[in-house]
């Protein structure tokens, strides 16, 4: 089936699905053609700091993120609809004995740029990779930033909700206390009449689990996320068949398989042509299973 996106496509696309297309682009170029306030949300994670460019001796460093990565987040604005949210993966490396700061860092320019820093959710990995260093531990912590153009964002928290974490006798002890059923007025500022703990499902937190991406990696691609982060926040963010899900740096397509299997039309570009054609078996291999079960998404603390 042919894919019903936003007309027109900014180029041929590298290969199409019955839901997005993917196009072998400068993520630049590819935001230059697309039409203002046409996308609906954007998940993405750039490369990191210190990590190799693509068939070239140098590395992604400070200067590309001021540059090259704010003019990719200058388009992003544009062609973000104005209740739209961006969501951006990243974690900037160790250096021997310090931590990059880039991550912070970013925080604040697109803040300077015109962005509302509307929440940091952390990733937090179970069986991280060993550490490098011996003076750190595990690294075992990502951040998903979430920005968006004003505080009137999208936001479908009932999309994701999980099993309380609660048993029925605790949620029957939680039930007589008086802040879950009346309001009252505690040093804590807690103020307001809270939603009843006795309930089944219960909102997710910001703070999210999810193992690594260890599944099979024929383009050696250094840094994949895995699709229950972008299943989570298009599920989160997005509310409809018609809405459009970016990533302008495709990667080997994981937003694109979240996107895919979830039924919101998507595009994503990826620069470097390998990495396109596995993004396209890919595409054909994993999105003929199912949106990701309930026990198979991100875990977190409700």
């Amino acid at each position: 089936m042919g894919h019903a996106a936003v007309a027109p496509l900014p180029a041929a696309p590298f290969f199409q699905t019955e839901h997005g297309s993917a196009f072998q682009m400068d993520a630049v170029e590819f935001l230059q053609s697309l039409a203002d306030e046409s996308v609906d949300l954007v998940v993405t994670s750039p490369p990191y700091d210190g990590q190799p460019k693509y068939q070239k001796g140098d590395v992604y460093d400070r200067a590309w993120y001021r540059d090259k990565f704010m003019a990719v987040t200058a388009e992003l604005l544009r062609v973000l609809k104005p209740d739209g949210n961006f969501v951006l993966n990243y974690r900037s490396r160790r250096y021997n004995k310090e931590r990059g700061t880039i991550q912070y860092e970013l925080v604040f320019w697109l803040r300077e740029q015109g962005w509302l820093f509307a929440e940091d959710f952390i990733w937090g990995k179970p069986s991280p990779p060993p550490g490098r260093f011996n003076q750190c531990l595990k690294d075992a912590v990502e951040y998903c930033f979430q920005f968006a153009k004003s505080g009137s964002f999208r936001f479908f928290p009932e999309n994701c909700l999980l099993p309380a974490r609660w048993d029925k006798k605790d949620r029957e002890r939680r039930l007589r206390l008086p802040q879950n059923h009346v309001r009252v007025n505690e040093p804590s500022g807690h103020g307001r009449i809270r939603v009843k703990a006795a309930v089944e499902m219960a909102r997710p937190s910001n703070l999210l689990i999810a193992e690594p991406e260890f599944g099979k990696n024929p383009a050696h691609h250094p840094a994949r996320f895995p699709v229950t982060l972008p299943d989570f926040f298009i599920r989160l963010m997005t509310s409809s068949a018609e809405d459009l899900v970016v990533d302008p740096f495709g990667g080997t397509g994981t937003t694109a398989v979240a996107a895919e299997r979830l039924g919101r039309r998507w595009m994503v570009s990826e620069i470097l042509p390998s990495y396109c054609e596995t993004m396209r078996e890919r595409l054909q291999e994993e999105t003929r299973q199912p949106s990701l079960a309930i026990s198979e998404r991100v875990v977190t603390a409700p």
